[in-house]
């Protein structure tokens, strides 16, 4: 908007000038036929003085009276009419000229300023579009997963604490490692290798693991029918819902090395000491 009023405050500049030039034009023109006029009438002065000096006044103002008739009469009303009015309209011919270069302008500053338009939205929108295409996308499955295990492991942990648990799960998606697994889903359900992986996921009931009645799937009934029972369940829930949503964008607080997490900080610190695995505690819990 700036470029367009300087641009704009410019053109009407170069009008004004224009006009400006054209009136000083016009008025130079006045002045130099004004002085033309006064020449006759300086000569006739010095013709006069010159009769009036020889002592031959009489006949000379007696032809020169002949001669201003004769001009007089030399010329109808209706010509000097018409000379009137040429040049009164002179004037508006000038400024009709003058109004033309100005539409003129505004016409070439309007060309100008669409062409501009044109070429910003098609910029931005191919930059809207890039950026746009580098956010990862996610469904708003992957979403209510992330968010509800979020809930369930860090629900109480700050900011930095829950994205780290999405960190996890998503690390363990793209791992080799946990190869079996290729979705979020997956991974949080995952059980078949080496058990339950996340404790809330899982209950046992005669000795084995069910899903039922434990502590996610309640969580995730929560979610999907978005009724809590206390106020501070749907704020700890909108929290998640936010680091989940910053962990599917591309936030990381966790490298991609970082698979595992628990509440052991003492025993599982020491055990990473000895091994040489690189590890963080964050809030309540330790990664590595």
């Amino acid at each position: 908007m700036k470029f367009k009023k300087l641009v704009l405050m410019g053109l009407v500049c170069c009008t004004l000038f224009a006009s400006e030039g054209m009136a000083v034009l016009a008025s130079g023109a006045d002045a130099q036929a004004a002085s033309e006029e006064t020449v006759p009438e300086n000569e006739a002065g010095g013709l006069e003085g010159e009769a009036q000096g020889s002592g031959t006044a009489e006949p000379e103002k007696g032809k020169e009276n002949k001669d201003a008739e004769e001009a007089q009469g030399a010329f109808t009303p209706e010509e000097v009419a018409a000379w009137n009015q040429e040049e009164t309209t002179e004037p508006d011919g000038a400024a009709a000229g003058i109004e033309e270069a100005q539409e003129a302008l505004t016409e070439e500053t309007a060309n100008l300023m669409s062409i501009l338009e044109s070429s910003i939205t098609s910029s931005l929108s191919a930059t809207i579009e890039n950026e746009q295409a580098k956010l990862p996308e996610y469904t708003q499955e992957e979403l209510m997963y992330l968010a509800c295990i979020i809930y369930c492991e860090a629900g109480n942990q700050e900011k930095k604490g829950k994205i780290a648990v999405a960190n996890v799960i998503m690390n363990r998606v793209e791992s080799d490692v946990f190869d079996h697994v290729t979705t979020i889903k997956e991974a949080i359900y995952d059980c078949e290798r080496w058990g339950r992986q996340f404790s809330p996921v899982y209950v046992k009931s005669n000795g084995k693991w069910t899903t039922k009645g434990s502590n996610y799937e309640k969580v995730l009934k929560m979610y999907k029918a978005d009724n809590y029972d206390k106020a501070w369940q749907r704020e700890q829930m909108e929290g998640c819902i936010e680091a989940a949503k910053e962990a599917l964008e591309g936030k990381k607080v966790i490298d991609g090395s970082y698979l595992y997490f628990n509440m052991g900080i003492s025993s599982s610190k020491a055990k990473c000491k000895k091994k040489g695995v690189p590890y963080t505690v964050i809030g309540c819990h330790i990664f590595f």
